[in-house]
């Protein structure tokens, strides 16, 4: 979700990236994010430009319902959760990461370790993104992940020591950081050797299309689906696994990251197993952000001229 620019935006960003986040950081661990989920929430409320185009996006996408409202507000929620994920990075170690995360399907990352077989995880922008890049590092795997970059937009001075202040808080994550649109050699030496690579099912954090995609169906319209993924996983013999980030039904404080059975890969030329890659993606997804609408980034984006082709 993008917010535009303005003076007001800026003497935010001083409170929350200067005495809100010491405030947070100072919390009990997994507090961080359920404070900013909670400040979303009340920002939802009062932001009624934003939540009506929103709001338009998820009816675009599924249909007149009455929780609408509701979820555009949540999605509001999720961005800023998502917005200030790397408060908590650093904080989260080897004896608190369950207090941030609990995972569904880890023995599927267990047994490629056991195996020594490389594993893409292709994800949706969901909930706090890169929260289960930073557990599993933490929890002492060789974890990758595929950047998108920042959204295309003039900052002020605030907003670029804001922007930078994240980045250094994200290189706090026992994880090795890719910007997408590089060279894949890496990566594929990466997974050849065993190790994990996280990449998106769906659009970018920066706005900006980063490599190959695919025009498929998404919830009744066409999209750019990409397929790095299959790319990597074809080219590198990993195995490939989806991923998806909700709030944990079990723990009000909490989130879910479900990591799904293997994708097996048809026995294909490469061009054949894009194709079927995008063919996946798109079900995958049409699935996944039906379930669980409230927890996606980009419905700002779900319109023509932006995600819809």
């Amino acid at each position: 979700m993008v917010i535009e620019e303005n003076p007001l935006k800026d003497a935010y960003r001083k409170v929350v990236w200067g005495p809100w986040r010491a405030l947070l950081e100072s919390l009990p661990p997994g507090w961080e994010y359920r404070a900013n989920r909670r400040v979303g929430l009340v920002v939802g409320a009062l932001a009624a430009s934003k939540m009506g185009q929103v709001r338009a996006n998820l009816e675009r996408g599924l249909g007149r319902r009455p929780d609408v409202p509701a979820i555009a507000r949540e999605t509001m929620g999720t961005h800023f959760l998502n917005q200030y994920a790397s408060f908590a990075f650093g904080r989260i170690t080897i004896d608190n990461w369950d207090s941030y995360l609990r995972f569904e399907g880890i023995e599927h990352i267990e047994e490629a370790a056991r195996s020594r077989r490389g594993v893409v995880l292709l994800h949706p922008h969901m909930g706090p993104a890169q929260l289960p890049l930073c557990v599993l590092g933490v929890r002492g795997y060789r974890v990758h992940q595929i950047g998108g970059g920042e959204p295309a937009v003039e900052k002020s001075a605030t907003g670029r020591w804001a922007t930078q202040l994240r980045h250094d808080l994200e290189q706090r994550m026992p994880v090795t950081l890719h910007q997408g649109g590089g060279y894949l050699r890496a990566l594929l030496r990466a997974l050849k050797e065993g190790e994990i690579v996280l990449t998106a099912a769906d659009g970018t954090g920066g706005g900006k299309e980063i490599g190959r995609r695919y025009p498929r169906e998404v919830l009744g319209h066409r999209i750019g689906v990409p397929v790095g993924g299959f790319y990597l996983a074809a080219r590198s013999g990993a195995a490939l696994h989806p991923l998806h980030t909700v709030r944990d039904p079990e723990h009000a404080g909490r989130w879910l990251s479900v990591i799904g059975p293997e994708v097996r890969l048809p026995e294909a030329p490469l061009d054949d197993v894009l194709e079927f890659g995008a063919d996946w993606t798109a079900q995958y997804l049409s699935d996944v952000l039906a379930r669980h609408p409230g927890e996606w980034h980009f419905w700002d984006g779900f319109q023509p001229g932006g995600l819809i082709l």
